[in-house]
């Protein structure tokens, strides 16, 4: 499981709120809270961050649970639970722990990974043991939600270009932040890239304060792949989406699923 991105205090972990104003997709907050309203509560949130969707969901009235294995993005989750209203602060909490082995004492009526959580898993025995763990923790007929992107094929090889990006956002103190990935190594038997980015804090006069620098390691998975770890994890009723409004799948574009526990399972 890629681990360095995510798991040093820094830039990286001050800015992420800052910097995710949207998520490819679309609206993955108001999808999950419909999917929330028909199977109930509780929620789990697997690699739930700092908490960007599992604290309006507990304001919404659900029980959620989020579990991460960065204790940095759960120091912010927390701190920003802290200042939930007393009602809502009790229906929220957050459990340090791996999505591939965890073992809670809930079983919840909707597990979710978006904004490509799943994608940190660098293997296929991760990619399995993580579909294992949280078909257990689901009630038979419990929905799993995952969200990865469909690869696109051009920046896939190892000598691809990577266009440009840049992400900026301002922190609570006022700065500037600034993220860009500077290269791409990709290894495509393995379907693993490895980004490095460069994180960059600015004054108003545009002084550098700060720079970070991490490296972002994700597995790519093609959508009939996909469709076979679910199908081999136990689960049935496979749905994929290319967005958040319910679009059909597209190259190149999100690949959103929904699958279900079956309701007599066992296992």
């Amino acid at each position: 499981m890629s681990a360095e991105f995510y798991e040093r205090p820094g830039l990286n972990v001050e800015s992420y709120d800052a910097l995710l104003s949207t998520v490819p997709g679309g609206d993955d907050l108001a999808f999950i809270r419909g999917l929330a309203s028909e199977t109930g509560g509780p929620l789990l949130e697997l690699a739930c961050g700092t908490g960007r969707l599992a604290i309006p969901l507990a304001e919404a009235g659900f029980e959620v649970v989020g579990l991460d294995r960065s204790g940095p993005m759960l120091d912010v989750a927390r701190a920003k639970a802290a200042e939930l209203s007393p009602p809502a602060g009790k229906r929220i909490r957050f459990v340090e722990g791996d999505m591939t082995d965890f073992d809670l004492p809930e079983r919840f009526g909707l597990a979710f990974a978006v904004f490509r959580g799943f994608m940190l898993l660098l293997d296929v025995d991760a990619q399995m043991a993580a579909l294992a763990a949280a078909r257990r923790h689901l009630r038979p007929g419990g929905l799993l939600v995952l969200d990865l992107f469909d690869p696109r094929l051009d920046l896939l090889p190892p000598d691809a270009v990577m266009p440009e990006r840049v992400l900026t956002g301002r922190l609570p103190s006022g700065s500037i932040v600034e993220a860009r990935p500077h290269d791409r190594r990709t290894d495509p038997v393995r379907q693993v890239f490895a980004e490095p980015w460069v994180f960059v804090e600015r004054d108003a006069a545009g002084t550098i304060l700060r720079e970070d620098h991490e490296t972002l390691t994700m597995r790519w998975t093609y959508r009939y792949e996909m469709r076979h770890l679910l199908t081999l994890a136990g689960f049935e009723d496979l749905r994929e989406q290319g967005d958040y409004a319910g679009g059909p799948p597209a190259y190149a574009g999100e690949q959103i699923w929904v699958a279900r526990r079956p309701e007599e399972d066992a296992r």
